[in-house]
């Protein structure tokens, strides 16, 4: 089970992200904004993203469909909780199911990226620092609330982005979308700047 953190971070609004961006076409990604109960926004909602296999898969599924809404409750975030959970229990090292830990934290927290939520972030990166699969939409979330992210998962991100860049003629179109102006200048810096060499 998922141990909890006693420390949160201060909140913040984030902002709604172009919905244009996200169509079938382009990525198979379907996001919408969430409005918190506290009446924060909330971040983006969680994308369809390939599940892995066996049981994990089951339960990676199941999360997806508790999420599959305009509007999250704190009843199909519990299920998405339990189900996501069990994926983790099966398949630990699934970086989307941390990714999704931390969505569904936030959403839960009304907007809040606390240590808990961070801790999930930085696994997501531990266990698949590129992952091709969840990277546009971790790109998204990360630069969106790039103000209450810790510099390790901003230093993560940076290198995701530019690698996405190097890979994906999309890339620049997608940090168009992010709204949060630190956010897109970091990752627009990080797309035309190249990664420094290593010292000899």
């Amino acid at each position: 089970m998922l141990q909890p953190s006693r420390k949160r971070s201060k909140t913040r609004k984030v902002a709604r992200p172009d919905a244009r961006w996200f169509t079938p076409a382009v990525l198979g990604l379907s996001l919408v904004t969430a409005i918190g109960s506290a009446g924060l926004a909330a971040s983006l909602t969680w994308p369809a993203i390939p599940s892995p296999f066996g049981l994990a898969a089951h339960h990676e599924k199941r999360a997806n469909l508790a999420l599959d809404t305009n509007k999250s409750t704190p009843l199909t975030l519990e299920r998405a909780g339990l189900e996501n959970e069990l994926t983790l229990a099966a398949a630990p090292a699934t970086a989307t199911a941390w990714l999704r830990a931390a969505y569904i934290r936030q959403q839960q927290q009304s907007g809040v990226l606390d240590a808990e939520s961070l801790r999930y972030i930085e696994t997501s990166y531990r266990v698949s620092p590129l992952g091709p699969g969840a990277s546009p939409w971790r790109v998204l979330f990360v630069f969106e609330n790039w103000n209450l992210v810790t510099p390790a998962i901003r230093a993560a991100a940076m290198t995701e982005v530019r690698s996405f860049a190097a890979h994906d003629n999309n890339a620049h179109a997608l940090v168009n979308t992010i709204t949060n102006p630190a956010g897109r200048m970091a990752a627009r810096l990080a797309i035309r700047t190249p990664p420094k060499a290593p010292a000899p």
